[in-house]
């Protein structure tokens, strides 16, 4: 079924991939390690933004047709508005999606590559050629993202019959991390030159180990002020005005329309649950993975 529905959409919608915005999305799906031709992930996201469009148009007919009674110019408002924002919603996160998801895969190369590159060195020192190095690496399944570039090299080794250094070269350019796309080369470079494969594989790995814990060591300082941060805006400032309300109940009276004890509940139950969860998802968001 899903396989119908790719070809049917590359086939209606497919044709859309000149456009020069869809142009700059083939880098984007390379990096991404998303296995589809550009024609055919440009039809999905234009026929899966008119399906999203389609579904929410009939489902807001029915609802403020039926369920929800509401006045002539809110219905046309809402069966108007919604389903357009709904097919506009689908269309730019399957837009956005290739490259978020080849920032993902880069900040976990970045994160795992010192600890890669010292297992590698450790394995080259062995004396095996490339090939089997890339075929060792590409089974440790908790380098995640490094281990499938290794898996494209022995791929292109195996199945499409490529030398050892094309495959490589050809997994470094479309890999989306720049530090693994360095890795490569110099490895290609070290073999075609005849070089010493294990030495530049530790001077890289120790290299890279020393910019992860500066790197580390940045964000552990991050944390310091952002912790400074929460203190000040959600411990501190909550407390002092759960406390000047307290204050205020005792004389009385209304602000902006809601009583004292409203406004304790509210604070207490809303607005206080909101800060932490909108705070935890800003550490979330801006953490490195270090």
């Amino acid at each position: 079924m899903y396989k119908m529905y790719k070809r049917v959409s590359a086939v209606f919608f497919g044709g859309f991939e000149n456009a020069k915005a869809f142009q700059k999305m083939k880098p984007g799906l390379q990096a991404a390690g998303i296995n589809m031709l550009l024609k055919t992930y440009v039809g999905l996201m234009i026929s899966t933004s008119i399906l999203v469009y389609l579904a929410t148009l009939i489902a807001a007919l029915l609802a403020f047709g039926i369920f929800i009674p509401v006045d002539t110019f809110s219905f046309v408002l809402f069966v108007i508005a919604i389903p357009i924002f709904a097919g506009f919603a689908a269309f730019a996160g399957l837009y956005f999606y290739p490259s978020q998801r080849a920032s993902s895969v880069k900040n976990s190369i970045d994160n795992d590559l010192p600890f890669a590159l010292s297992h590698m060195a450790a394995i080259a020192s062995s004396g095996i050629p490339p090939e089997s190095l890339f075929e060792l690496l590409s089974g440790f399944e908790e380098y995640k993202d490094i281990s499938k570039q290794a898996s494209r090299v022995v791929r292109n080794i195996k199945t499409f019959g490529m030398s050892s250094v094309s495959a490589i070269r050809a997994v470094a350019i479309a890999t989306p991390s720049p530090t693994l796309k360095q890795v490569f080369n110099g490895i290609t470079f070290t073999v075609e030159k005849g070089g010493n494969l294990p030495n530049y594989l530790k001077q890289m790995a120790e290299k890279s180990l020393f910019d992860y814990r500066l790197k580390r060591e940045k964000y552990l300082k991050t944390l310091s002020t952002y912790a400074d941060i929460y203190t000040a805006l959600v411990v501190a400032a909550p407390l002092m005005m759960l406390a000047v309300l307290g204050i205020l109940s005792v004389i009385g009276g209304e602000v902006i329309g809601f009583t004292i004890s409203e406004l304790i509940t509210i604070l207490t139950f809303v607005v206080l649950p909101f800060m932490n969860i909108a705070f935890l998802a800003f550490i979330h968001l801006t953490y490195p993975g270090v």
